[in-house]
């Protein structure tokens, strides 16, 4: 079997790391701007920095015919992704919320063999189901209550859904354009999915203190252009499955950030569940490579 270049991996790594330091800057951003305007306000400045820079490269503009494909990317990994989870996270429970979320590996799984007919095996189900006991473990841990079926949970298994699609639909055109034109024009196509909120963004800019404004630049240039481009970097050279097994790497990222940058000390169903969740990503990356 061959193995990706060690940069992919270290592309793939970056993004998770990323991602999994965003949270504390969402819940400071979220106290000055609402669900909407926060996702229109940091992909709309993700999206034109992309856009000038596969300019500036002269990067080649995608095909009349694969508009379509990338609106539906944007609409799903942005639009829909963001909207579900900034709006479910009101009403759902840390805990219970970790879970759906963390569903998306479950999702692309099924996703990428129905639409790509990628096959992963029975040993990469096997650690896409450890790694999800994992997720639940370390939710666990979190607390906050059992599931109630309210529209927050509705909200974040559509964006969980939506998350796991947008990687089927866009890996087609990853070898075809590259991430920068792909995350670019997929960024912008989210970012018109949500000019709606621009009437209510302008009002929450004029009175946002500066540090909001800074942990918004923040999210738009880290766990934003960055995180995805570099996503998309590893989706491009590895099947959905075995790159969405990933992240169930980021709870216990999110934990080792807290307890060296924040002191918060893990507890023991958190480090049991991050080992599990080791356990299942090392097994689809190891065993569960069949395409």
């Amino acid at each position: 079997m061959n193995h990706p270049p060690l940069k992919i991996y270290a592309a793939l790594a970056a993004a998770l790391l990323m991602w999994a330091a965003s949270f504390p800057a969402v819940k400071v951003a979220m106290a000055s701007f609402g669900p909407a305007e926060l996702a229109l306000f940091r992909f709309a400045i993700s999206a034109v920095a992309l856009m000038a820079y596969a300019n500036h490269r002269g990067l080649p503009q995608p095909e009349l015919a694969d508009m379509p494909r990338l609106a539906i990317v944007g609409l799903l990994c942005v639009t829909t992704y963001q909207l579900g989870l900034n709006y479910g996270m009101q009403t759902v429970s840390s805990g219970p919320a970790a879970v759906l979320v963390d569903s998306v590996p479950l999702w692309a799984g099924l996703i990428s063999a129905w639409m790509l007919k990628e096959r992963i095996g029975i040993w990469g189900w096997a650690g896409l189901l450890l790694g999800f006991a994992g997720a639940v473990l370390i939710a666990m841990g979190e607390g906050g209550g059992g599931f109630q079926l309210d529209r927050g949970v509705w909200l974040l298994l559509m964006a969980a859904i939506a998350f796991a699609l947008s990687n089927v639909v866009q890996k087609p055109l990853l070898p075809k354009y590259g991430a920068v034109v792909v995350t670019a024009w997929s960024f912008l196509f989210g970012t018109l999915g949500l000019i709606w909120a621009a009437p209510g963004l302008l009002p929450q800019v004029e009175v946002a203190p500066r540090a909001a404004m800074l942990w918004v630049l923040f999210l738009a240039v880290a766990p934003g252009m960055l995180a995805y481009l570099w996503w998309n970097v590893a989706l491009a050279h590895l099947p959905v499955a075995v790159v969405s097994s990933c992240l169930y790497l980021i709870p216990p990222l999110t934990f080792l950030i807290a307890w060296i940058g924040l002191g918060e000390v893990p507890g023991l169903s958190a480090w049991i569940g991050g080992a599990v969740a080791l356990a299942g990503v090392a097994l689809v990356q190891y065993k569960g490579r069949s395409t």
